[in-house]
């Protein structure tokens, strides 16, 4: 591929629209080596200047992060970790929802096995809250897939409960607590049962008795419930995959699949963001 048609289907990845590109998408899939160094350079240009690119109306940085992931390329990871990590309003522009629905994903197939980044991601009270959620459901990802760690990713959970992590009225700690959850509170439930008291634990997040529920199935209920949610949130189909995390209207494909919660556009509502995190963190457990 020469350099001039690598820009050109950069060109084409950059205009918003509607449109999955799937012709160039497949190309893309095509020429991995050739891509990824340009690929990442638009994340870091993403990371480097937000309110640019989001007055600019940019939108190559959400096809470089969907094949990011697909390619698994772990130089990536802490090139999208600075580019998920900008101001709110910038955040909600260039991301949309992709902070809550795939991010979590993005973040776990970019990782190469390590928790480092996205542990100091989580600890990062600059960051916004969502994104450090992510995070977390991140991280849980890893358990999913190889359970050996469960124990270092809870541990890393229960220190977090302290009241200096985030603001008051953060979901911070209710999305943390949710996360224990997937991964079985068993352990946690002294912590939680704390961190309860002290109203730390947002109850229109997740309340006392849906953690006592979760508490209540075994471990090994809890640890395939959420490899079976994580795997969902990985299509098989490649197409399927990238236009999911691309966001586009899954009618648009030829064989739309079954995801676990309706998409919506970019640069939707932040009251929307937030609601579809919390309904969505409820009702896995």
């Amino acid at each position: 591929m020469s350099d001039f048609d690598i820009r050109g289907m950069l060109f084409a990845f950059d205009q918003l629209s509607d449109t999955y590109l799937r012709g160039e998408v497949e190309e893309a899939l095509n020429h991995r080596q050739e891509l990824v160094p340009h690929l990442i350079k638009i994340v870091e240009t993403v990371a480097d200047n937000p309110l640019l690119c989001s007055l600019e109306q940019r939108n190559a940085h959400v096809y470089a992060a969907a094949l990011l992931a697909h390619f698994e390329e772990p130089a990536a990871h802490r090139p999208l970790i600075r580019a998920f990590s900008v101001p709110e309003e910038q955040l909600i522009d260039l991301w949309g929802d992709m902070t809550t629905e795939t991010l979590p994903t993005i973040l776990y197939r970019t990782c190469g096995g390590s928790m480092t980044a996205m542990r100091e991601l989580v600890t990062n009270r600059a960051v916004d809250q969502y994104v450090r959620c992510a995070a977390m459901e991140a991280l849980s990802y890893v358990v999913a897939f190889d359970p050996s760690r469960r124990d270092e990713v809870v541990g890393f959970f229960q220190g977090l409960f302290t009241g200096e992590e985030a603001d008051r009225e953060s979901y911070y700690w209710g999305n943390l607590a949710a996360t224990l959850c997937d991964l079985h509170p068993g352990e946690s439930m002294a912590i939680l049962r704390r961190a309860n008291e002290a109203g730390l634990i947002h109850k229109g997040f997740i309340s006392m008795d849906d953690i006592e529920t979760a508490n209540a199935k075994s471990p090994e209920a809890a640890m395939e419930r959420l490899r079976s949610w994580v795997v969902s949130r990985m299509p098989v189909d490649v197409h399927a995959y990238i236009s999911w995390f691309a966001e586009f209207h899954q009618e648009e494909l030829e064989a739309p699949i079954q995801t676990p919660t309706d998409k919506a556009k970019k640069k939707t509502s932040k009251a929307n963001h937030k609601a579809e995190k919390k309904s969505r963190k409820k009702n896995r457990n």
